[in-house]
């Protein structure tokens, strides 16, 4: 696993934790619009990327949830895959 990959799982530790143990403050209410952004920008590159998932060898499948979950990073190890 890729170091973005795994800087990008620790932030997502950090986010959760925050909107957790910050529920109701408005420094929860900020990391909570930050998830549901990161969730739509993440939405809107899996039907970005879906082209490059399909033409890639592998599960088409694992490489959406990959492209939903890291985004960006995985997106840069399938067009080194591909190259």
């Amino acid at each position: 696993m890729s170091r973005g990959k795994i800087g990008a799982l620790v932030f997502y530790a950090i986010l959760a934790v925050l909107a957790i143990t910050q529920a109701g403050t408005q420094i929860g209410t900020v990391v909570n619009w930050i998830i549901v952004a990161l969730v739509a920008v993440h939405a809107v590159e899996v039907v970005v990327f879906y082209k490059l998932c399909r033409d890639s060898q592998g599960s088409l499948f694992r490489h959406l949830i990959n492209v939903f979950i890291f985004g960006y990073f995985h997106t840069q190890e399938l067009k080194a895959n591909a190259a």
